[in-house]
């Protein structure tokens, strides 16, 4: 590709079959659907339903809970006396605040659980569930971070949770078997929402159910979640951060599971997008707004690398990726950053960028000139409006063009700011912002055709 541009559309005839199968993969990518949460009971034995707990990491004095045994309330309000106030994070700090978060807690130095989480198999039904479309190598590391105890009155109103580290992508909470009412776990994504109702799993007409089970729930990093005020009782938690793991991966299975039927329709929809010479005959790429979270939205004082991001998408983005390589698309994460008329009038950075890092913090607009234009970055053609000219010879140092179609639009859900300069007669403080998109590189039709295989039209 080149780096000149012609004003010259492609004719009308040419536009109208790109935009019908364009259409026809948009649909498809749209009725994608994947777990944001999954849940379940898990039975308890004698050795895996005890607790310990110190009330300081230097106290002799110890206290023992046996879950697989009715637990009274002396017992829990002895446990409440060896707890600390619980505390959330806002921000880089944490706070106290009983009218948003009324709950006492336990840090892992002063507690021990029975409960094994890894020989338990909770995480493999949570990788099955939360992770199913991603490559099944992938292994989850699941850290015990906390011991939560809501008693009457007590409640956590709605919030995010602070990722811990870009690995962490989610959370698993386990409700312990005591009798107690209220303390639900809602859940809201976007206009949906969903109760998690503890005490109706733990409990059975108030007989405590047999056998002694806990109840659990898992849940990705980008879910608003709150906890109702508790009735009556005690309820008892222990959360752990859940991280794809650093360690050499598993064997990949030998067998994938079946394809959904949403699955097979998007790949046999992409399929005959490739397969027409009128979509991008020199090559270009596919654009997909991302449909979850990530944890680079915070401001940070370098730039961030977005390539870690392409291996740990989360569901229908791990989807949409896997589908594009198995047809021979690569796939990265980049940032769009879009100045078309919007910041500057210089014709050298008046146009749409993809970038694989964000901009370094403090860039002023002299500077955003030369990042955007740098080698590296990519230089967003609109393939209804220009065409590249694939015999234009390219210039040194300057960012790609490359005739990109959206199938999906680019979104806000996870916007990367960077914070700039503006010098005048004295510094202000202004911002850039990257929306994070998922770009497939389509080689030209003559490479690609060799590769793909005829399909029925699904």
């Amino acid at each position: 590709m080149s780096d000149t541009t012609q004003n010259t559309p492609p004719v009308q005839d040419e536009v109208g079959p790109v935009k019908e199968l364009l259409g026809r993969v948009r649909e498809s990518t749209e009725k994608l659907a994947a777990s944001r949460h999954c849940s379940g009971t898990h039975a308890l034995t004698e050795t895996t339903g005890g607790l310990a707990y110190r009330k300081t990491s230097n106290s002799t004095d110890a206290g023992w809970l046996d879950f697989t045994n009715p637990v009274d309330d002396r017992d829990l309000n002895a446990l409440v006396q060896a707890c600390d106030q619980a505390t959330f994070g806002r921000g880089n700090e944490d706070v106290l605040d009983l009218s948003y978060r009324k709950a006492w807690k336990l840090d892992t130095s002063r507690f021990s659980t029975q409960f094994e989480v890894v020989k338990s198999g909770l995480l493999d039904v949570v990788h099955d569930e939360l992770l199913r479309f991603n490559d099944s190598s992938l292994k989850i590391d699941a850290q015990l971070y906390k011991l939560n105890v809501y008693g009457p009155g007590s409640h956590f109103k709605s919030h995010l949770d602070t990722p811990r580290s870009d690995k962490m992508f989610g959370s698993l909470v386990i409700i312990l078997p005591t009798m107690h009412s209220g303390g639900d776990l809602i859940l809201r994504f976007k206009e949906t929402s969903w109760t998690f109702e503890s005490s109706k799993l733990l409990s059975s007409k108030g007989s405590q159910v047999a056998p002694p089970s806990l109840a659990w729930v898992a849940f990705y990093s980008d879910i608003e979640h709150e906890v109702s005020v508790v009735e009556s009782g005690y309820r008892v938690s222990l959360t752990y951060n859940l991280y794809y793991a650093t360690d050499p991966p598993l064997a990949p299975l030998f067998t994938q599971p079946a394809p959904l039927p949403e699955e097979a329709t998007l790949k046999a929809s992409l399929k005959d997008l490739l397969a027409s010479p009128l979509v991008l005959p020199d090559g270009g790429a596919l654009g997909f707004g991302l449909t979850f979270k990530y944890p680079v939205t915070g401001v940070s004082t370098k730039d961030i690398d977005f390539k870690p991001i392409t291996e740990h998408l989360k569901g229908t983005d791990a989807l949409v990726k896997r589908i594009c390589n198995s047809l021979g698309l690569e796939c990265h994460v980049k940032g769009l950053y879009d100045y078309r008329g919007k910041y500057f009038n210089d014709d050298r950075v008046n146009a749409a960028y993809l970038t694989p890092r964000s901009l370094p913090v403090g860039t002023t607009d002299e500077w955003v000139i030369d990042e955007m234009n740098s080698s590296g970055n990519l230089r967003v053609v609109d393939p209804f409006k220009q065409k590249i000219d694939p015999n234009a010879p390219r210039r040194r140092n300057r960012a790609t063009p490359v005739a990109l179609l959206w199938v999906t639009p680019s979104n806000k859900l996870v916007s990367v700011p960077t914070a700039s300069l503006a010098y005048g007669n004295e510094y202000n403080l202004g911002w850039y912002y990257a929306k994070l998109v998922l770009i497939a590189l389509v080689p030209s039709f003559e490479e690609r055709i060799t590769r793909i295989e005829p399909t029925d039209k699904v």
